[in-house]
């Protein structure tokens, strides 16, 4: 029995002992990193008045309240929808506010995301057109959703509003047109990550981006476009599906 004590307290012992308590700690730590919210979160983001809050709102109470919310600061909550079985997983949503420091919030969040949905207001879609490229450009290029592949939706707001809205079409090709121009620009200006975000979104020589593309060429994540209505219960449906496609049940 002392010989055995003396083999137990050996140096090369203790040594033994506390890598195999190191590993056990790494296995736990891994363990509740991926059972936890992290990694089964959806993003929403996109331009100021877009109507992320509302979205965020119809989503976790099925209501807007007065329907024009102002956010200044991320909303988070944990949701189930409506066609959820009593077991299903619940999906984590964190509405990002659309000023200027967009990018910082969402370097924060990005490693937690499953699925990003990109708010773009359909009626005043026009004069921001830039803006809004801008923002998708920096979303489907950011290292950790393009890296991932993590989905994207473009969700085109405010469907409801009928011939004042542009069609899921036209702004899909406005962006991909605005996102074709910028990847020249800004690659040709260069700055942090400019080279990497320009080659990451380039295709054959000759050839004119496209989501559709970029999807294709396995480079990047895969963007799906859908008409919403974030006043309307029944016109988020393609949202709640996409949510429920990248967290599943």
């Amino acid at each position: 029995m002392e010989d055995l004590a003396q083999v137990l307290q050996s140096p090369t012992a203790l040594m033994i002992a506390a890598g195999l308590a190191v590993i056990l700690f790494l296995f736990v730590t891994l363990h509740l990193f991926a059972s936890g919210p992290r990694g089964a979160s959806v993003l929403i983001v996109g331009p100021s008045d877009a109507g992320k809050t509302t979205l965020f709102l119809q989503l976790r109470d099925r209501s807007t309240g007065k329907g024009t919310v102002a956010s200044m600061q991320p909303n988070e909550a944990d949701i189930k929808l409506p066609s959820d079985k009593p077991s299903a997983r619940p999906i984590h949503i964190i509405d990002i506010p659309g000023h200027p420091r967009l990018r910082t919030v969402f370097d924060v969040h990005a490693p937690s995301a499953r699925g990003v949905v990109f708010l773009v207001d359909s009626v005043d879609f026009m004069p921001k057109k830039s803006e809004v490229a801008e923002q998708l450009y920096d979303v489907i290029t950011h290292p950790v959703i393009a890296g991932r592949r993590v989905p994207v939706l473009l969700a085109c707001n405010k469907a409801d509003a009928g011939v004042k809205a542009h069609t899921v079409d036209f702004i899909r090709k406005r962006l991909e047109k605005e996102i074709d121009a910028m990847r020249s620009t800004r690659g040709a200006l260069g700055g942090d990550g400019a080279a990497s975000q320009a080659a990451l979104l380039a295709g054959a020589s000759g050839e004119s981006f496209s989501f559709e593309r970029l999807g294709m060429v396995g480079k990047g994540p895969v963007v799906s476009c859908a008409a919403v209505s974030a006043l309307d219960a029944g016109g988020v449906a393609d949202v709640e599906a996409f949510m429920r496609k990248c967290v599943k049940a």
